[in-house]
């Protein structure tokens, strides 16, 4: 297991607290993780990660440590390559590396809510 200190944006952190309410759970962790690994299952990748996602809206620096997660290794290997496929923009630390694949994540859920389950 990776431990990551998750970096978001106000709007990630809205997104989250929806999906928490909707889904009854009141742990930030549980619902970034699941919704992570039903992300990584998805078979359409580049939907979620693809150059519309990637490219950064307004204040794409200006996420904050929000609070820390633990990822399963497989899931971290797995969004560290996406990482590297999708050629994102150059981030300092690895935490915030995950973080930007994370926000993708949210940023597809929030736009197709009914395309990942958890």
């Amino acid at each position: 297991m990776m431990k990551v200190n998750l970096s978001l944006k106000d709007t990630h952190v809205m997104i989250i607290d929806k999906l928490k309410e909707t889904h009854s759970i009141a742990s930030n962790e549980e619902i970034v993780s699941r919704y992570v690994t039903s992300a990584l299952h998805h078979g359409d990748l580049e939907s979620i990660f693809g150059t519309p996602r990637e490219q950064c809206g307004a204040g794409c620096f200006e996420a904050e440590p929000r609070f820390e997660i633990t990822i399963d290794n497989a899931d971290y290997d797995k969004l560290c390559k996406i990482y590297q496929d999708y050629a994102f923009q150059p981030y300092v630390t690895k935490d915030e590396e995950i973080s930007k694949t994370i926000r993708c994540i949210f940023n597809f859920v929030e736009d197709e809510p009914d395309s990942i389950s958890i």
